[in-house]
């Protein structure tokens, strides 16, 4: 499977002026297609799938699915899951990769003395762009 990664983003305030919600993405991406092959691209609700072989493409379509299935069971948005809820998540759907990242989030909120909750957008983007350099 390709490398995946999480961004989040302030949605605007509401008219009442409420906190901003936040909305987080899955970015998997696939690097061992063919670069004159097709383009395959996949959004889900929560979720973008680009590149890759078709049997890469395939597998990250699937754990997309696996994982937009389980956050509606449980109700709950992918911006508001804790990293150590994210990582429980992450075993259950079988994707060591969102483990992976999910793990290493909630080490860079613990290292910089920041709970989950107090961490901005740009906090947390920072954290996981940090994973993938």
């Amino acid at each position: 499977q390709g490398p995946m990664m999480t961004h989040a983003e302030p949605q605007p305030t509401s008219p009442q002026g409420t906190k901003p919600r936040l909305r987080a993405t899955i970015y998997g991406v696939g690097f061992d297609g063919p670069a004159d092959g097709p383009r395959r691209i996949v959004t889900g609700d929560q979720c973008l799938m680009v590149g890759g072989s078709a049997e890469t493409h395939a597998e990250m379509v699937e754990t997309m699915l696996r994982l937009e299935g389980e956050l509606e069971r449980i109700g709950r948005p992918l911006a508001e899951l804790p990293p150590e809820d994210l990582a429980e998540l992450a075993l259950r759907i079988d994707s060591p990769e969102l483990h992976e990242i999910a793990v290493a989030m909630a080490d860079g909120l613990e290292r910089r003395g920041w709970t989950f909750e107090q961490a901005s957008a740009d906090q947390r983007n920072s954290l996981v762009a940090g994973l993938m350099s």
